[in-house]
């Protein structure tokens, strides 16, 4: 299957009642329409998953909450979590790092940019925050956080892991000076 046929999929099985079931979870349903207004917001797939962290659709498996990964007004990849371990996700290819990366190349009033802690919280912002899926990306992808006047952040574990990953020293490779001798 392909990441289109699989959005498709999830897209098809989202019904009323799982819409219900987030917004009792505390996701304004307004966030969800906005969000549906800018991408497709998410689908409802039932999944199986590796200890690796890559999920493939299976109908025996556990229903998920499927999430578009977008950059560029792509989709590069989705996420699926069960919205009873907001906290745990799967990539379908592993092929994102962060979900709301296109925000990277936006202004906000207050120059900041909000970081949200999982892909639930990133819907319940309606798309309008970044969420970071890959702690172990390279330094290349959280370099441009590094630009931002203000970074809010939703917890305090959230806080402290992005002191820890941005205060990181960046890899400076040795530099070896090699002087070609010139011809006489």
């Amino acid at each position: 299957m392909s990441l289109h046929s699989d959005i498709e999929r999830a897209l098809s099985n989202t019904r009323t009642l799982h819409i219900n079931h987030l917004i009792g979870l505390g996701v304004p349903g307004a966030s969800i329409a906005r969000l549906g207004e800018r991408q497709l917001p998410f689908g409802v797939l039932s999944i199986a998953h590796d200890d690796d962290g890559v999920w493939w659709p299976d109908d025996e498996g556990r229903p998920c909450v499927v999430v578009p990964v977008t950059e560029r007004g792509e989709v590069v990849d989705m996420v699926a979590f069960n919205s009873s371990e907001p906290h745990r996700w799967w990539w379908r290819l592993g092929n994102a790092s962060l979900l709301g990366a296109d925000l990277l190349n936006t202004s906000f009033p207050d120059g900041g940019l909000r970081i949200v802690s999982t892909p639930l919280h990133w819907i319940a912002a309606a798309g309008e925050a970044l969420c970071v899926l890959n702690w172990s990306a390279p330094d290349t992808e959280f370099s441009p956080l590094r630009d931002w006047d203000v970074l809010h952040v939703d917890s305090p574990l959230l806080a402290e892991r992005l002191r820890k990953r941005l205060s990181r020293p960046l890899h400076v490779p040795t530099i070896s000076l090699d002087m070609m001798e010139q011809a006489a």
